[in-house]
């Protein structure tokens, strides 16, 4: 089958960048695949970032096309026309932001005048984190020209649901983090990082929907019973001065280690492999990539209910979960799992626990794509 896969792509940076790269290294196996990114995924007055690209090494066996500009129209009918020329089998293009919703919607537009390829979306989230006028619109726009869509979690299928979007939708687990590198002897892994004992991992770029001051709340509560660091890694969108406010006013200069930068994917083996919790207190979410690339690293995750997260984080197994907003809460959590000592079976459970693999969600697609009738475009 001829796949031709539009998202960003390495040397972008992000869990999209990376997944589309891990689902297309997989998919090349058996296929013949195309990749259509992005000459300019974000503009620099809407990205709070440093740099959009990642500094590591970029996967070996694919490369993309950067012919996506995401506020040039042209662009839009070039790569569509690009598109076209391959003559795929089959479209998946990768849906996370309403912002893309003219670019993704046209260039699919463009495609299809020339084109009877079948088009699946997979929508990592199907509503934005911050919700802005005509969000539902633009999503509307793009999502409506596809055959079929994917997603990973309930939350993300009630939200196509809502955009009557319905009768063509999978549910399917998000496969397990791969292309971190080989995990390390977690005491090694410590002694790397100048960290002894107990340590608790926030993961990801920092965002406000991601409750990080919930947890600075929790950790003198947590001090209190269990000796811990906690580990903030990752870069700051927003929020920094507040955070590192609460660090100094809470007390927690010495427990609490902030690396404020984008973390390469040959690093992040590092700091999983070191800690013995991850934590995500987050206020809302439909999923997370965080808690697949723990459990690549057989680490235990609190997490907060809300959204996907209790989809994947099996309470009292390979997991905690509490409610959000709630430090006394997630405190308690943290110290059960060190005074329980749970850590050890909760790892276990992570380990027998069959995950959905990268080859099941390829061979999902190609199911799908082989059931679906040829679009009359």
């Amino acid at each position: 089958m001829k796949i031709c896969l539009i998202g960003p792509f390495p040397p972008l940076r992000g869990g999209i960048a990376h997944y589309n790269a891990q689902l297309g290294l997989e998919l090349v196996k058996h296929h013949e695949i195309a990749v259509i990114s992005f000459s300019r995924q974000y503009p620099a007055l809407l990205f709070p970032g440093r740099t959009q690209v990642d500094p590591g090494p970029p996967p070996t066996g694919l490369t993309a096309e950067p012919l996506l500009d995401s506020l040039n129209p042209l662009s839009w009918i070039r790569a569509g026309r690009r598109i076209a020329e391959i003559s795929p089998d089959l479209v998946i293009a990768h849906w996370w932001n309403p912002f893309f919703g003219p670019c993704l919607g046209m260039t699919i537009r463009a495609a299809r005048r020339r084109s009877r390829a079948s088009v699946i979306f997979i929508c990592h989230n199907v509503a934005p984190h911050e919700p802005f006028p005509g969000a539902s619109g633009l999503t509307q726009f793009a999502l409506g020209q596809g055959d079929g869509w994917l997603v990973h979690s309930k939350t993300d299928r009630r939200n196509l649901e809502s955009l009557h979007l319905r009768d063509h939708t999978l549910l399917v687990p998000q496969p397990p983090g791969r292309g971190f590198g080989e995990s390390i002897d977690k005491k090694q892994a410590k002694s790397r990082l100048g960290l002894s004992g107990n340590t608790l991992l926030f993961f990801g770029l920092i965002r406000r929907y991601k409750g990080l001051p919930r947890l600075l709340e929790a950790m003198p509560l947590v001090l209190q019973k269990v000796d811990c660091t906690l580990l903030v890694v990752g870069e700051f969108y927003e929020g920094k001065n507040h955070c590192l406010n609460r660090i100094n006013t809470l007390g927690l200069t010495s427990k609490v280690q902030v690396i404020d930068r984008f973390i390469p994917d040959d690093e992040v083996s590092l700091y999983f492999s070191a800690a013995d919790l991850v934590v995500l207190p987050y206020e809302s979410a439909t999923q997370s990539a965080i808690v697949p690339i723990a459990y690549a690293f057989e680490r235990p995750v609190v997490a907060t209910h809300v959204g996907g997260l209790p989809e994947v984080v099996r309470d009292g197994e390979t997991g905690l979960l509490v409610e959000p907003h709630n430090p006394t809460a997630l405190a308690a959590a943290i110290i059960r799992f060190f005074e329980e000592g749970l850590a050890s079976a909760f790892s276990r459970n992570i380990s027998k626990h069959k995950l959905f693999s990268w080859a099941d969600l390829a061979r999902t697609l190609e199911i799908v794509a082989d059931k679906r009738p040829a679009p009359a475009h």
